[in-house]
């Protein structure tokens, strides 16, 4: 999406596609591991 789009616009498919890309991106903090993954695996200690 870019920026100044209507939000009202914005679909249900389109958030989550976005969310997708952001939860399965490797972060640095995380030691380059996936933060879906991190949570999957927090929540299996549980």
């Amino acid at each position: 999406m870019k920026k100044g789009v209507d939000l009202r616009q914005v679909t249900d498919e389109d958030i989550q596609f976005a969310q997708s890309r952001i939860n399965y991106r490797p972060r640095k903090c995380l030691g380059f591991k996936q933060p879906a993954i991190i949570f999957k695996e927090h929540g299996m200690a549980a």
